[in-house]
């Protein structure tokens, strides 16, 4: 969305918005347990949800993911971002520096390499199953609706481990690897919630029936915007709170 058409919105602008969505999205759904003490050996106690690896693909939804990791930081969280195919320009890599200047654990290809030279297949694919054993909650922000199949290395490892873990799965706009339309194309994992940004997709309707958290983000659509593509927005809590939890009727 951009130009005076559509909001003039920059794309800046809208990953911000919708990378706080997110986070927002994470400390909702999966709230930060309370502060421990340290151990008898003044070790630093782990809090309840603490750890959360953000899943990053390369395009905007992998920047969606990268803003979403530095507000998790700032809310408390010890977020990780696995972000093994880095996206060209210089939103990305402000966005990858801006996680790096808070030292968040990064699991991305060498700083002399470029995005079409990660790190080596099979270290990244260990390091990213060892940061999923050792998550609480996992980020999914891999890929978007403008997804076309089939997925590719590195990401292929990616989606098999999200069929595999038994870690909760918030996934951002469209589960990734599933279509925009017609949703699971019926060999995916099924997050346990899912947050939608401006609008659910139409996709999404295989996840509302398996009984998942659906949430709303995007706080900030003009009526005249919604109006004119026909969007039902639900209205959003007083609060200051950038997302909202849907309910669906049943057919």
């Amino acid at each position: 969305m951009g130009g005076d058409d559509k909001g003039a919105f920059s794309l800046d602008q809208l990953m911000e918005l919708a990378g706080l969505s997110v986070a927002q999205a994470v400390a909702r759904l999966y709230p930060l347990g309370p502060k421990l003490p340290p151990d008898a050996n003044g070790v630093k106690q782990k809090r309840t949800n603490e750890r959360v690896l953000v899943c990053c693909g390369p395009g905007n939804q992998g920047g969606d993911g990268l803003v979403a990791a530095r507000h998790l930081y700032h809310f408390g969280y010890a977020p990780s971002v696995f972000y093994p195919k880095e996206s060209s320009g210089e939103i990305f890599s402000r966005l990858k520096k801006q996680c790096e200047n808070l030292d968040l654990p990064l699991i991305a290809p060498p700083a002399h390499s470029s995005s079409s030279f990660p790190m080596a297949a099979d270290a990244q694919d260990v390091a990213f199953r060892r940061a999923m054993e050792n998550t609480d909650v996992v980020l999914d922000c891999v890929f978007g609706f403008s997804f076309q199949p089939p997925a590719r290395a590195p990401f292929i490892t990616v989606l098999d481990e999200f069929k595999k873990t038994t870690k909760p799965i918030l996934s951002v706009d469209i589960p990734s690897g599933w279509d925009v339309v017609d949703g699971n194309p019926g060999d995916g994992f099924t997050p346990d919630s899912l947050l939608s940004l401006t609008a659910p997709k139409l996709g999404v309707k295989s996840f509302v029936e398996s009984g998942g958290k659906h949430l709303l983000g995007g706080r900030f659509i003009p009526d005249e915007l919604a109006e004119r593509f026909g969007l039902n927005l639900p209205e959003y809590p007083e609060d200051g709170s950038q997302v909202v939890e849907l309910t669906w009727r049943k057919e």
